[in-house]
């Protein structure tokens, strides 16, 4: 299954619920941003691409920007106009793939962010190589573009490649991992409690074995200035410049 099939059919379903609490985690990504001066200045616009339920998009919106929110999944889409509503804060909300941000370059963004292991969604390093140029593109000149994904160098073998997610007394959340060389197939496995016992639901789809060194070769490739790195909420984070 695509990824944007097992979203749609599978983990967009749950997917609220297996982050946890969307405020405790956008007041850390916004704590994360001040402290790093990634504040707007004079109503700058950022793109948040991979939105999901909002997370990136209302940190960004209260610390100043003009936030455009992109994603490809219509049921997180409709959980972030809600909790954008309930936080007061206004963001453009679009119903798209992440490869479209070449189309917002009109609109002069000063930040774009694609955060969350989205990144390893498309689905080749070339594809990923080819997103960045047009990050790059996008951006006016001394734009950021801020960038995380989990860290796949070392694989998971035997019993460690079965990852407990999240579970309360009603649902069962669990990853199972499997490498390739450029790939990783991810499972996620769903066991829901209802009527006449337990429920299992699984869907699979590929990630991008997206390594560190080969993330920071694409974005010099493409132009961009590397400024830092380090691991925010159990992720390779970097920020690049143009």
């Amino acid at each position: 299954m695509n990824t944007k099939n097992h979203y749609a059919n599978h983990l967009g379903n749950f997917y609220s619920w297996m982050l946890g609490d969307w405020k405790t985690k956008e007041t850390e990504f916004r704590e994360f941003l001040f402290k790093k001066n990634l504040t707007a200045k004079r109503n700058e616009v950022a793109i948040d691409l991979g939105a999901g339920n909002g997370v990136q998009s209302l940190a960004l919106s209260k610390l100043g920007y003009q936030v455009i929110a992109v994603d490809f999944n219509k049921q997180l889409l409709s959980e972030l106009e809600k909790n954008a509503k309930d936080s007061n804060q206004s963001i453009q909300i679009v119903d798209d793939d992440i490869l479209s941000v070449v189309q917002w370059k009109d609109k002069q963004p000063k930040f774009i962010l694609c955060c969350g292991d989205t990144i390893t969604h498309l689905n080749s390093k070339e594809e990923i190589q080819v997103f960045i140029k047009s990050c790059y593109e996008s951006l006016i000149p001394g734009g950021n573009f801020l960038i995380s994904f989990r860290d796949y160098s070392k694989p998971l073998t035997g019993d460690s490649r079965f990852i407990p997610v999240m579970s309360d007394p009603s649902k069962i959340h669990t990853c199972v991992l499997e490498y390739e060389e450029n790939k990783i197939r991810v499972t996620d496995q769903l066991y829901e409690k209802k009527e006449g016992g337990w429920v299992m639901s699984v869907s699979s789809y590929f990630k991008v074995r997206l390594l560190e060194e080969e993330c920071l070769l694409y974005l010099k490739e493409a132009g961009f200035h590397w400024e830092w790195e380090e691991t925010f909420q159990r992720m390779i984070t970097i920020l690049a410049k143009k």
